[in-house]
């Protein structure tokens, strides 16, 4: 039989495996070419008409559907410093916003201020130099120096977004700002005193949500008390670290959330710290590739109403080639020549056409050819 005889089921067989084995891979798009001009059609024997498939326009698309997890990100602890007894806490699912009592020690409240430097030292009016009893004999003292620091700058801008405060433009604790911590301090029904102790005040990067207690009423205030989460739903994706494929910051996705409603999303950050895949004590954990994790955030947080996690499939997308001919990979055929071709039927023979390929996507390919059209069928194994 000559090289462009028809091929036997073993043949078919070898280039299904080496394509698929290309797939599996993680291959996005396979370039094979003939290398040789393509074969003159020859007839052979009608194939069994249970494996023909008509070759078909349409587009492909080397998106991929992965499995992602609803929620409210990782979770993390805040820290009293106060002590004493712990005589009030939020309850789970809360939302605490700037100016909005964390929990409280002695029944005094511990507030959430906004900002990226906590209190580290007592905020407290410089002192004044006293009045002489008799005329001074000496030039009189200059006023003290006012403190400043990125601390104070926090407790302003705090202050300024709370209405306590007008626009700061500086960090140093001007008698203004202490006029505000006054006022502040008059809406907690705290006493009035312009001292500011740290322990009095939890600084964080935004709005929380309480996610558990780590503490009971009565119990003496631990370090930690409160575990934490974003106010902002969003999709945490694992992803093999070694097959990322185009999965970045900035990158839109789509999402069909636990509920059904379909959204879409942007991809916030990847990791970059691989960690061991979740274990379930099967002898296939041993096969299971390090991960990384991908943060997604829902671009319509309406569209999770109702429900606050769950299973959530990610559509990352891929290459597309448009109303182009695809038939599945089984239909082609190696060459001995080398290259491809796939079996058209014509009646009831057969002839081999020498095709290039193009994308592979979703077990199909993108096969150019000599005469062939959509609606043509071709032989394919079954």
């Amino acid at each position: 039989m000559s090289a462009l005889g028809t091929p036997g089921r073993r043949s078919r067989r070898a280039v299904a495996l080496l394509v698929g084995a290309a797939l599996v891979g993680g291959a996005g798009y396979a370039g094979f070419r003939i290398v040789d001009k393509p074969p003159t059609a020859v007839a052979s024997d009608g194939p069994d008409p249970a494996e023909t498939v008509p070759i078909e326009r349409k587009d492909l698309s080397q998106a991929r559907e992965l499995s992602g997890d609803l929620g409210y990100g990782g979770k993390k602890t805040v820290k009293a410093r106060a002590t004493g007894t712990i005589t009030w806490l939020p309850k789970p699912g809360t939302t605490i916003g700037r100016g909005d009592v964390l929990l409280r020690v002695d029944d005094q409240p511990i507030v959430l201020f906004y900002g990226s430097t906590p209190l580290f030292r007592t905020l407290a009016p410089p002192k004044q130099p006293e009045s002489p009893q008799t005329p001074p004999t000496t030039p009189p003292a200059p006023p003290p120096k006012l403190v400043s620091g990125p601390d104070i700058k926090v407790v302003k801008q705090n202050l300024a977004a709370l209405d306590f405060l007008g626009t700061p433009s500086s960090d140093r604790l001007t008698p203004a700002t202490t006029a505000a911590i006054k006022r502040w301090q008059k809406s907690l029904d705290l006493d009035q005193t312009g001292v500011l102790n740290p322990t009095s005040v939890v600084v964080l990067p935004s709005a929380l949500r309480i996610d558990s207690l780590n503490v009971a009423l009565g119990d003496p205030a631990p370090a930690d008390v409160l575990g934490v989460t974003s106010t902002e739903k969003l999709v945490t994706l694992p992803l093999d670290a070694d097959d990322t494929a185009g999965v970045r910051a900035g990158l839109k996705v789509k999402l069909t959330l636990p509920n059904g409603k379909s959204t879409t999303g942007t991809v916030r950050a990847v990791s970059t710290d691989a960690a061991p895949p979740p274990s379930d004590g099967s002898p296939a954990d041993g096969g299971k590739k390090p991960q990384v994790t991908a943060s997604i955030a829902l671009d319509q947080q309406s569209a999770a109403n109702g429900i606050d996690s769950g299973p959530t499939t990610v559509t990352v997308p891929g290459a597309v080639r448009k109303g182009v001919l695809v038939v599945p990979v089984a239909a082609l055929l190696a060459l001995r020549e080398g290259g491809y071709a796939v079996q058209v039927v014509n009646g009831t023979g057969t002839s081999l056409v020498g095709v290039q390929t193009g994308m592979f996507a979703d077990g199909n390919v993108e096969i150019t050819g000599a005469g062939l059209r959509a609606g043509q069928k071709v032989v394919t194994t079954s």
